[in-house]
């Protein structure tokens, strides 16, 4: 299968926040790809208008997004989408355009809705929106996807939960493989045989703060320790690539600006090839 990378630098539609995917670009994102023997095709997100505010921003972002999703897997490719915040997950979801599962490696549970944000942050709800618990008007702008069902949702990496989110996420039926000091607190193999169970094909999103600091220190918000290491990484998603057909990954929230000695950079560039290997592989 060819790959489609598609830059998306922005959080919430503003490219002030937005220097990972350029930075992976730059750095040889494409040239992972490529070595592996797959052709590749490089293509940018522009947001087409004015910032006037966040929520705007990230629905014009995310409609040129979804637009580029579909054409690419028109194409056959598959897309890997390099985003600067989780909120790009909806356009990719909307570009799919079919019932999905979805594996969402982050710290966070991205599970909020206006109603329980304490913060008001759109990434941190980004999971709840494709999922069809908030914002359904905005994300129907998109393409009038079709919600993730939540008993085909599994989470990769937990650690970090509001309260009322936590008590959210209890109440769903989507499958938690949480992590505590650097480890899984429940058989990350045995979560991903169980949502094949529920899906054949899966959207693959990687906000880099699942990571521990020690691999991915450079992310947008303040990195939660305690997180997945790098070897846990590959070992998870080469059982995904196993046992699902993969249809867009998203590597999310790595922030250039943030790292230290490029040691995000070089973390997500090699899981980058590890994605290109598994496509290749499963094709």
């Amino acid at each position: 299968m060819d790959v489609a990378i598609i830059q998306v630098p922005y959080v919430m539609g503003d490219e002030r926040q937005g220097s990972g995917p350029l930075r992976l670009v730059q750095a040889g994102a494409a040239e992972a790809v490529s070595g592996e023997g797959i052709a590749v095709s490089v293509h940018r997100v522009e947001r087409g208008e004015p910032f006037r505010d966040s929520g705007n921003a990230a629905l014009f972002v995310n409609q040129r997004l979804a637009s580029t999703v579909r054409q690419a897997i028109g194409a056959g490719r598959l897309p890997l989408v390099l985003a600067g915040g989780c909120d790009a997950s909806a356009g990719v979801v909307a570009g799919i355009g079919q019932d999905v599962g979805v594996v969402w490696f982050d710290a966070h549970g991205d599970f909020n809705t206006p109603e329980t944000t304490v913060s008001g942050y759109l990434p941190g709800m980004s999971l709840a929106v494709i999922t069809g618990h908030c914002f359904r008007n905005y994300w129907a702008q998109m393409g009038d996807p079709t919600p993730v069902r939540e008993a085909a949702t599994l989470m990769l990496g937990v650690r970090d939960l509001d309260p009322a989110e936590k008590e959210r996420l209890d109440r769903s039926a989507i499958q938690i493989v949480k992590w505590h000091a650097g480890k899984p607190q429940s058989d990350v193999r045995a979560a991903i045989e169980k949502l094949a169970e529920s899906v054949p094909e899966v959207y693959v999103h990687i906000d880099m703060d699942c990571l521990d600091p020690e691999f991915a220190p450079g992310v947008v918000v303040e990195p939660a320790p305690g997180g997945i290491s790098l070897q846990a990484m590959e070992d998870a998603l080469r059982a995904v690539f196993t046992r699902f057909r993969v249809r867009a990954v998203t590597f999310a929230a790595y922030s250039a600006d943030n790292d230290r000695n490029d040691t995000t950079l070089r973390t997500a560039l090699r899981l980058i090839e590890l994605v290109a290997r598994g496509a290749k592989e499963s094709s």
